[in-house]
């Protein structure tokens, strides 16, 4: 052996130190292989192995190790060759030792103990290591997490977290923690072991790295959906609040500390989405919304504004509490303005978000078009944006006009009949939604814009949709048909029965009627059949001769457990019945109807039900055997006018209305009856509603009934009271009837200038 020098070493300390791997060699050649392990009488005891890890000297630890030096063995101060390499940051010594996989020395546990450390040093030193291997950016990093997981990293992790210890030591532990917090199992472990609150815990008074480790941390537990609500618990939503806080109210944070504001406002919005009690809290968070809608006039960094906009979508969404307060803190006014941003994808943003805002909430809506909101939406519409844009901008706009028939009618008409056809023609799914809709609107209404659809080839594009693979899109198509076909009054229009024919629209919707999956279509498609025929005999005929109709298909489905789908199924029938006695012996001929399969909606609460039901009775009374047909007209029409009475709904109203306006050119006898039941003084009343569907609706039935002499006079008598009924009469039967003989007397009556009764 050879002879100590004055610190106790011996001469193959000296060369393992300096990675003398020859010289290393050749001593234990020399003096044999018990100088392998040889420890150093400096107090220290250090092996040659652990002096050549202590100079990261690979050559020399390979050649030790393949020599059967013991891998396992500390020093005085406890330190092994793990600890030592973790001390030094030898991160490619760690590996190799990882790669001897020897069940004697288990790397990842003893990291692991070596972060619990006593010592403020070796817990910083093993943080370093660990996160260094466990970097995504490494091609073994995921087994490195995983193995680091498995032997109880994360709960390491909390109780260093957990102590008082250097601002440094914990900003590392978060490093650490968040390079392993991809993977479930981290997750699970810190939600186990209380994790959450020791997150929430950290959160300091002053922006710093502590704070952007545990933004970061608490940002990617809540992109997993599970444990959202647990974070909430934790009270996550007062911490993140106090982190925007913080943040605004410091000189320069804002723009320096953007990506942290990026991770509080996306959390937030993740928080809000995967959890109901979350999205509850933060719209109740004192002083939150306020920070948020401050932030819009603070802040000029496009990804903060993306993400706080991203981040109020996802809070306000189908949450009308949180778009009240949202609105009541001027927050469209901002989106409105990054509406009309030059960026691109700040636009887009902002304008999902005013649709959110929007979504059912008439509050809002109405908030916003008064604001003028729709106008900068209208004029990026009319720029011809991609299809991406003119999705979010239609949908948006859309979503503004709500559910309400007449806001829905003028949306319409801004976005223009020409652009809603260019939808139907569309590739996007939801631009063919709201091109359906849009024109279905505009002829859903006294004024008749049928002929502007028709020559901007709205029909075949209409046509063309009953064959897309999708079924809302097929059953929005045929109710629209339906509504191009007839307007108030069951009055057809020709131009389009025609397309529909030209193009072979009756032999797709026979098909659908026959095959569809769908009862709805089934039932839609017949009644669409039935608009598409009305008043045109050969169409009529070469329906009934076809090989694949039968009034069979839609009287089974009288008897359908929807009653939705029994209601229409009647209210097909009784569109291929009206004025049609052919029609009805044919309806006979294949079974007829029954007293019951009608009777039950004349007395539902919901009033739209009863009126058509009513309307039903009336044109099918013939049809049912089980019933007499003065007792069913009887029925119907007191129905109708008690609803035109009684009710408050403008639906309900303008479809009574027109059901009178149907009903006045029908049967002798029918407009008599409803004049006997003051229908005439309800409809005058409803000339001064306030909802033009209900008043053009009214006026027109007014102009029918006034061909009967009864309903004639009734009707004399109350414009001479209210002269200005007449104006609103001649303005809604322009393209309607109106008696001629009731012209002419009025015409006289002014002409004697009475005065008003």
């Amino acid at each position: 052996m050879d002879h100590l020098d004055n610190n106790g070493w011996v001469a193959i300390h000296h060369a393992a130190l300096r990675n003398y791997a020859k010289s290393v060699e050749q001593f234990l050649e020399n003096s044999g292989m018990e100088e392998l392990e040889i420890e150093t009488k400096d107090g220290l005891r250090n092996t040659p192995l652990l002096l050549a890890v202590l100079s990261a000297s690979q050559q020399t630890v390979e050649l030790l190790v393949n020599l059967g030096a013991n891998i396992t063995v500390i020093n005085a101060r406890n330190l092994g060759v793990v600890e030592i390499c973790a001390l030094h940051g030898y991160v490619e010594l760690l590996e190799y030792f990882i790669s001897l996989n020897n069940p004697k020395l288990n790397v990842y546990q003893r990291l692991v103990k070596f972060v619990n450390s006593d010592s403020e040093e070796e817990t910083l030193s093993a943080n370093k290591v660990i996160a260094m291997m466990t970097d995504r950016k490494l091609a073994r990093a995921k087994l490195h997490v995983l193995a680091f997981i498995d032997q109880g990293l994360v709960p390491s992790l909390l109780d260093v977290l957990n102590k008082t210890c250097a601002e440094i030591v914990k900003e590392h532990t978060l490093k650490t923690l968040n390079n392993i917090l991809q993977e479930a199992k981290a997750k699970e472990q810190l939600f186990k072991n209380n994790g959450f609150s020791v997150l929430t815990s950290l959160i300091s008074k002053r922006p710093g790295q502590l704070l952007v480790g545990t933004v970061n941390a608490i940002h990617e537990i809540a992109s997993e959906k599970d444990y959202a609500e647990a974070l909430f618990l934790a009270n996550a939503v007062p911490v993140l609040t106090e982190v925007l806080n913080i943040i605004t109210k410091c000189s320069n944070s804002v723009t320096s500390q953007s990506g942290v504001l990026i991770y509080v406002l996306n959390s937030l919005g993740l928080m809000a989405q995967a959890c109901t009690n979350c999205k509850e809290a933060i719209g109740k968070e004192h002083g939150l919304l306020s920070i948020m809608a401050e932030m819009f006039e603070e802040c000029n960094s496009k990804s903060v504004l993306i993400a706080l906009s991203e981040a109020i979508a996802t809070i306000v969404e189908y949450h009308s509490f949180n778009q009240d307060a949202f609105i009541d803190k001027n927050v469209a006014a901002y989106l409105i303005q990054l509406a009309k941003a030059k960026s691109k994808d700040l636009q887009l943003s902002a304008i999902k978000t005013l649709h959110r805002l929007v979504e059912g909430n008439s509050y809002a809506q109405k908030n916003i078009l008064d604001y003028g909101g729709a106008i900068p939406l209208m004029q990026l519409l009319k720029k011809r944006q991609t299809q991406n844009i003119q999705e979010v901008v239609v949908q948006t706009l859309w979503a503004l006009s709500g559910k309400d028939t007449e806001k829905r009618r003028t949306m319409a008409t801004k976005i223009g009949v020409n652009t809603l056809v260019e939808f139907l023609g569309s590739l996007s799914e939801e631009l063919q939604h709201i091109g359906i809709e849009g024109l279905s609107s505009l002829v859903r209404g006294p004024f008749d814009v049928r002929n502007v659809i028709a020559s901007a080839n709205g029909m075949q594009h209409l046509v063309r949709l009953l064959r897309s693979p999708k079924e809302d899109i097929v059953l929005q198509t045929t109710q629209a048909l339906r509504h191009m076909c007839l307007s108030v009054g069951y009055v057809p229009h020709h131009q389009n029965q025609r397309v529909i024919a030209d193009s072979k629209g009756l032999q797709f919707l026979i098909a659908l009627m026959t095959y569809s999956q769908s009862e709805v279509i089934q039932v839609e498609a017949a009644w669409a059949v039935a608009a598409a025929v009305l008043g045109k005999g050969n169409y009529s005929r070469f329906v009934s001769q076809h090989k694949f109709f039968n009034y069979m298909h839609i009287l089974q489905l009288l008897y359908s457990s929807k009653e939705g789908v029994c209601l229409l199924a009647s209210g097909a029938l009784a569109t291929f019945a009206f004025n049609n006695l052919r029609q009805q012996e044919e309806i006979v001929q294949s079974g007829g109807i029954r007293w019951h399969n009608l009777q039950p909606f004349l007395g539902s609460k919901n009033e739209i039900y009863r009126v058509n039901a009513a309307f039903q009775c009336i044109v099918l009374c013939r049809t049912i055997p089980d019933n007499e047909p003065a007792n069913t007209t009887a029925t119907g029409i007191k129905t109708i006018v008690d609803v035109l009475e009684q009710s408050h709904s403008k639906d309900a109203l303008a479809l009574a209305a027109d059901c009178l306006a149907r009903l006045a050119h029908t049967r002798a006898g029918i407009p008599a009856a409803i004049a006997s039941l003051n229908a005439i003084g309800r409809l005058c009343n409803l000339l001064s509603c306030p909802a033009e569907q209900v008043r053009g609706c009214a006026a027109i039935a007014l102009g029918y009934l006034s061909f009967n002499h009864q309903a004639e006079r009734q009707l004399l008598k109350r414009c001479r009271k209210e002269h200005h009924l007449v104006k609103i009469l001649l303005y809604y039967t322009r393209t309607y009837k109106l008696s001629p003989t009731f012209l002419e007397r009025w015409k006289h009556l002014k002409e004697l200038s009475l005065p008003p009764i």
